[in-house]
């Protein structure tokens, strides 16, 4: 039995050297090469199929549409960037939402973000009623009520946190 490697996809025709651009149909073949016992692979733009002349003999031939590949988004990050910026529009304004409620939120987010090495613990003020957080990039401190979190008060808020920081 033979193993043979095959290259993986080139992105650009072979023939023209044009990088293949979004929704453009291509073909690729699998040969083997005269006098060799390798496979090679050939990704042709289809309009420059007539000027492919296969160095040996075509094993297979197939076509696809070339579709660009989506960034591929880091869920951790997009998590950390959401947590961040609600952790900032916590403390931006005072007045919305339940003040229970609203600490509640900042202590969990705050421990999440120091865990995500975002913040910093600097330590405790007003005789440990809130903790001093640092932004690591920003410099930025921030006071996080201390106080006790309520089961209740986490119910509440678990759904919008949910929609936030996933």
């Amino acid at each position: 039995m033979m193993n043979w490697q095959i290259k993986p996809f080139s992105h650009r025709c072979c023939i023209t050297g044009d990088v293949f651009e979004d929704g453009a149909r291509y073909v690729s073949y699998l040969v083997v090469e005269e006098g060799q016992q390798e496979l090679s692979r050939f990704d042709v733009a289809e309009s420059a199929e007539a000027r492919f002349e296969p160095p040996g003999e075509v094993l297979c031939r197939w076509s696809r549409v070339y579709k660009e590949k989506p960034e591929r988004e880091n869920p951790s990050r997009r998590q950390k960037e959401s947590a961040e910026s609600m952790f900032f529009s916590l403390f931006e304004s005072e007045d919305d939402g339940d003040g229970e409620d609203r600490e509640t939120m900042k202590q969990v987010l705050a421990v999440f973000l120091e865990r995500k090495k975002i913040l910093k613990d600097r330590g405790f003020a007003n005789q440990g009623a809130v903790q001093v957080m640092e932004h690591r990039k920003s410099g930025n401190v921030f006071l996080v009520p201390t106080g006790r979190m309520t089961p209740e008060a986490l119910l509440r808020i678990q759904e919008e946190l949910g929609e936030w920081i996933g």
